[in-house]
């Protein structure tokens, strides 16, 4: 097949010979059956990410060990499928400077309006009738510099919305959903559940952190992670402000079980004992796994 133009993105790629700039993230040098090292890294731009591996005979070039996530590079390989997905067998590895490249075309960013994802949280919580839940709520959302990073935080390194924005995108979609499942159960404390859809994931903002053109975890992220994290964050707010402990242990709860059953392995703390948990999670699960869907289509 014929080369493919240097300014080909992620979503465009089929089999054959590409050359072309990606950002580096999630290096690592591995080693074969056989003892050679190889590179198994994350490529990707704004439009989506593929996997890259570079073989050897033996150790890889100093070029190669010193990439560094985030790093822009030119890379001339080969895009075969393998599992029922494309990689890239990557024959050459060029570092770009600065000038080689435009930062638009590697930061990616939600597509969808952030004014209205916030719109639909806001007119959430001002609609609420619990006033505890609205005041602790506001407590979050009335703090500008939580709301902006909010606002920007990514919600995954890999899988679901791991972009610029991604966290308030999924937060708003889990949020609409819980509305929907509220419809079809009206005996749910739809203002327990709503407070558990805009919490639920408000660690991830303190788990990942944007190095250069990649998301990669912080510190806090790989000792605590984002469950452990987002019901401490409640739990600090809430010691601010008068409200019933009783509600604020059902709050955590729906965040410490969002992921479902413990047994499943998924990162629950407890498994969902009130039916609002119960909800959130599917909700949460729900929206996750039809945005991977979407995501592969793409």
């Amino acid at each position: 097949m014929s080369q493919k133009l240097p300014d080909e993105f992620v979503k465009n790629l089929k089999g054959g010979s590409i050359l072309s700039k990606f950002a580096i993230s999630n290096k690592s040098i591995k080693l074969t059956k056989h003892g050679n090292e190889y590179l198994d890294v994350t490529l990707s731009d704004k439009t989506g990410e593929i996997t890259g591996r570079m073989f050897s005979n033996g150790k890889l070039n100093s070029t190669v060990q010193n990439l560094e996530n985030g790093d822009i590079c030119r890379i001339k390989g080969n895009v075969e499928e393998y599992q029922g997905r494309l990689n890239l067998k990557i024959s050459e590895i060029i570092k770009c400077t600065t000038e080689e490249f435009d930062n638009k075309d590697f930061l990616h960013s939600s597509e969808k309006n952030t004014d209205e994802l916030m719109e639909v949280i806001a007119d959430t919580i001002n609609q609420m009738k619990n006033p505890q839940l609205k005041n602790l709520l506001k407590l979050f959302f009335d703090d500008e510099k939580f709301k902006n990073e909010f606002c920007s935080a990514p919600a995954a390194v890999r899988m679901h919305h791991n972009y610029i924005g991604g966290l308030l995108e999924h937060t708003s979609q889990v949020l609409i959903l819980c509305k929907t499942i509220c419809q079809n159960y009206p005996e749910l404390d739809k203002d327990l559940l709503f407070t558990g859809a805009i919490l639920h994931d408000i660690g991830k903002m303190k788990i990942y952190r944007q190095n250069g053109f990649s998301i990669e975890y912080t510190e806090d992220g790989l000792l605590l992670e984002h469950i452990y994290i987002s019901a401490q964050m409640v739990k600090e707010r809430a010691n601010k402000i008068l409200i019933n402990e009783e509600t604020v242990k059902k709050a955590i709860h729906l965040i410490l079980s969002h992921h479902g059953d413990v047994s499943n392995g998924w990162g629950s703390a407890v498994s969902p004992f009130l039916p609002e948990a119960t909800a959130l999670h599917y909700a949460d699960n729900l929206d996750a796994k039809v945005k991977i869907a979407l995501d592969k289509q793409k």
